[in-house]
């Protein structure tokens, strides 16, 4: 049985007390303990305003939750009995052994009080009520990078290299959430779900997030990748695809001190001023507007890859060699000297790790499920922080795995850690500290 701590930090928590106190979610209430969940809750104006059978604490917990239990047979109330079966069910078979079975379940819940697991309905009006605001909160207090300087590809150049990157998921079809969110379509349908857009930003090496964001699907990534700006640091070079370079948007993450290595697309406009000695150019990315502020001078690094057939030992430019579109990269660092090319473009490919982040959101975490359970725009946003807030909750145990073993980030498990923290929720009691 796993000891836990109490609402004061003091170990040993016994398991009398007001039921819902009682409850944690496993494992990963090491990053979300009841002291922190507390005070966003009392931030938020969210608490309870007499003692119910859903608390706030425990509805915040609940909706944490819903991302460990997901697909076939984990609707609401099955989740709810996950969080609560051990001390429900200890009280139960207590008041049995007593000689006292409340036919409609009830169980003495401390304090003179009593206790059942609350049904659907009430669970539904619960989640309402709490909103999406604790769960962004919690989100931004688990958020961060945790990579250490020596860990591979969490740094290039001196910075520490940060991903970002875009998706789509799809939620209920109601009319709520059809008008707040809109959905994709062509020239003959729509499509069959509103869907909510969503970027993140994770740090390379580890998949850690520093950041997300979360909008309707008619709202472009270049403009959600501006509530990114307060995660980006000094010391951070961002990464991104084609999708994300614009003058106004590389404006606003060099303002926030962070550098930017973001790939040109073919059709983008990069006309040389000055071609650098390693073979660089530098150009101007213009702004559209006087409005938009001066023209920023960036270097361009264009090269191809080659490969061959692994155990290949033909010569460079054989036929048996394949060669890849050309790559441009756009970047702020100037210098080749500080910043050599190569260096550079073997950084890119990192960018792709933040691609195996959205998979592990979509899939490890979704469970297959590809809609969300949310039929309102409060629901969904709630929803997503849960999910985001559960990702680095995750990551904080393979940070702690890392500082423990000193097994590199990348070769430990994602769904394996997702799947002993699940486990460990039914255990009933949170876990000692550190």
């Amino acid at each position: 049985m796993i000891t836990g701590v109490a609402h004061d930090g003091s170990e040993g928590l016994s398991p009398e007390g007001w039921l819902p106190d009682r409850v944690s979610v496993g494992a990963l209430t090491r990053a979300f303990p009841p002291a922190l969940v507390d005070e966003i809750v009392a931030a938020t104006d969210t608490r309870e305003q007499r003692r119910r059978l859903l608390p706030a604490r425990l509805v915040v917990y609940f909706v944490l939750a819903l991302w460990l239990f997901r697909g076939p047979n984990c609707g609401y109330g099955r989740v709810m009995i996950k969080l609560v079966d051990a001390l429900y069910h200890r009280r139960r078979g207590q008041q049995l052994l007593d000689g006292v079975l409340d036919p409609h379940g009830w169980v003495d819940a401390g304090g003179g009080r009593r206790w059942r697991p609350p049904n659907i309905s009430s669970l539904a009006r619960a989640r309402t009520k709490l909103g999406a605001d604790p769960l962004h909160m919690l989100f931004d207090s688990v958020a961060g990078p945790v990579g250490a300087p020596d860990v591979a590809g969490v740094f290039c150049c001196g910075l520490r290299v940060v991903s970002m990157d875009g998706t789509t998921t799809d939620v209920p079809n109601t009319a709520e959430n059809a008008e707040y969110f809109g959905r994709p379509s062509n020239a003959t349908r729509d499509g069959a779900f509103p869907q909510v857009r969503w970027i993140v930003a994770a740090e390379s090496g580890t998949g850690a997030l520093i950041g997300a964001a979360q909008g309707p699907y008619t709202v472009g990534e270049q403009t959600l990748a501006r509530d990114l700006l307060p995660a980006f640091a000094q010391d951070m070079l961002v990464l991104a695809d084609r999708n994300f370079l614009s003058h106004t948007l590389a404006r606003d993450v060099l303002a926030s001190g962070a550098h930017i290595l973001w790939r040109a697309s073919a059709s983008f406009r990069l006309t040389p001023v000055q071609v650098l000695a390693d073979g660089t150019y530098l150009a101007v990315l213009q702004p559209r507007r006087k409005a938009d502020g001066a023209p920023i001078m960036v270097r361009v690094i264009e090269y191809t890859v080659h490969s061959r057939p692994a155990g290949s030992h033909d010569t460079a430019g054989s036929d048996n060699e394949d060669t890849s579109e050309v790559f441009a990269l756009v970047t702020d660092l100037l210098d080749p000297e500080a910043h050599p090319a190569l260096d550079l473009a073997c950084a890119y490919p990192m960018r792709w790790e933040c691609e195996t982040v959205i998979g592990h959101h979509k899939t490890d975490m979704g469970a297959g499920m590809a809609v969300l359970r949310s039929k309102d725009p409060e629901g969904v946003a709630q929803e997503m922080w849960a999910l985001f807030a559960v990702y680095q909750a995750i990551h904080t145990l393979i940070g702690a795995a890392v500082d423990a073993t000193g097994i590199p980030p990348d070769q430990i498990s994602f769904p394996h850690v997702l799947a002993a923290a699940t486990d460990s929720v039914t255990a009933g009691f949170p876990p000692s500290p550190g």
